[in-house]
């Protein structure tokens, strides 16, 4: 055997017991620095009660303690309308022109009225006149005066009935403006151009909020009724905003289950002073119920921290400026926002990733 061939020999075989002595990088739990470019979100680490949570579905709605229904007070057929669903209304603003015969009416009355005090106004006069002659007797003047003051409160009446029913609208023009009586939004609409209409319609034709507040409306089984209390603190989640949580209490438990769905109706009422909240938007509801069993403060973690690797959960640890560390933890209850966790060497305040914690754990540990 040559010279050269034994020291290749040799040197292979160092090789291969220094391949076979150390362990696979996969098996353990490195720390490392990130790449300076990268840009994690973070969470702390905290102590907090666990809970179990009853998830709920439910749609957003507008506060029915904070409305105003308008209803036609005349018949007749819809002119126009001005304004469409959602639209923000002020206080008095026109929403739909209705052609009435009733206003016809009015303002003949209002105009007869008058004609009639006028000429109770020259009666009187006359007989005044006539009575200090002697012309006329005591009953005839105070006859005389008794009409005056009917055509007055005559006139006084029909003038009321056109205020509310036409304004100052005098000129006969069969025309009833649906005035806006508050600020707000159009939350309902049923009405349309052409329709026709009666003074006795029960259906309103518009409904005016302000939506400063709003309703939640939950569905709740069955099973599940035994769970919910009122005043019980929720979050609600909204289709539109993902990354958002409105908190809330549970205001009203129904006392009477739904005859289609069969479930039960519970109401949340939340503040909307932005106007994110929209009628009819869907919402997912977090309601948070107190674990008997464990009354204690216990370690808990974001979920979006969790990163779950071949049969075994993982947090990233932020030990410093662009320093991380990868921790196994055990995860003892889950909840929809925290895990409740142990080991890991973890402890309140300590910053684990949560965007990013999947990409950053695949840099570390490959």
């Amino acid at each position: 055997m040559s010279i050269m061939f034994r020291h290749l020999l040799i040197l292979g075989t160092g090789l291969f017991l220094t391949a076979c002595n150390s362990k696979p990088e996969a098996d353990q739990v490195p720390t490392s620095r990130a790449d300076s470019t990268s840009s994690y979100l973070t969470d702390s680490v905290r102590r907090i009660n666990p809970e179990s949570e009853l998830m709920l579905n439910g749609t957003v709605t507008f506060d029915q303690d904070d409305v105003v229904q308008v209803f036609p007070l005349v018949s007749g057929n819809v002119e126009k309308t001005t304004v469409t669903l959602g639209a923000y209304v002020q206080k008095g603003m026109d929403l739909a022109l209705i052609r009435s015969g009733d206003i016809s009416n009015y303002v003949k009355d209002y105009q007869a009225d008058q004609a009639d005090l006028e000429v109770a106004q020259q009666n009187l006069k006359t007989v005044s006149a006539q009575f200090k002659a002697g012309f006329a007797s005591e009953t005839d003047f105070v006859t005389a005066k008794n009409n005056l003051k009917k055509a007055e409160d005559e006139l006084g009446r029909s003038t009321n009935v056109l205020r509310v029913y036409g304004g100052s609208n005098t000129s006969g023009q069969p025309y009833f403006a649906v005035k806006a009586p508050i600020s707000g939004y159009i939350v309902e609409k049923n009405v349309n151009t052409g329709q026709d209409l009666r003074a006795d319609n029960t259906s309103p034709l518009f409904t005016i909020s302000s939506l400063q507040r709003i309703w939640v409306l939950a569905n709740v089984y069955e099973t599940d009724i035994p769970e919910i209390r009122q005043g019980q603190p929720v979050d609600v989640q909204i289709l539109a905003y993902p990354d958002k949580v409105f908190k809330g209490k549970i205001d009203n438990v129904s006392n009477v289950l739904d005859e289609q769905a069969r479930v039960l109706k519970v109401r949340i009422v939340l503040e909307n002073k932005e106007g994110l909240l929209k009628p009819d938007m869907f919402a997912t509801i977090h309601v948070h119920l107190p674990n008997a069993t464990d009354t204690g403060k216990s370690l808990a973690v974001p979920q979006k921290a969790l990163v779950f690797d071949r049969d075994h959960y993982y947090v990233v640890v932020q030990k410093g400026p662009e320093t991380y560390d990868v921790r196994e933890v055990n995860v003892l209850h889950n909840t929809t926002r925290y895990a409740f966790v142990s080991g890991g060497n973890l402890k309140p305040g300590d910053q684990v990733i949560t965007e990013g914690s999947l990409l950053l754990y695949n840099d570390l540990t490959n």
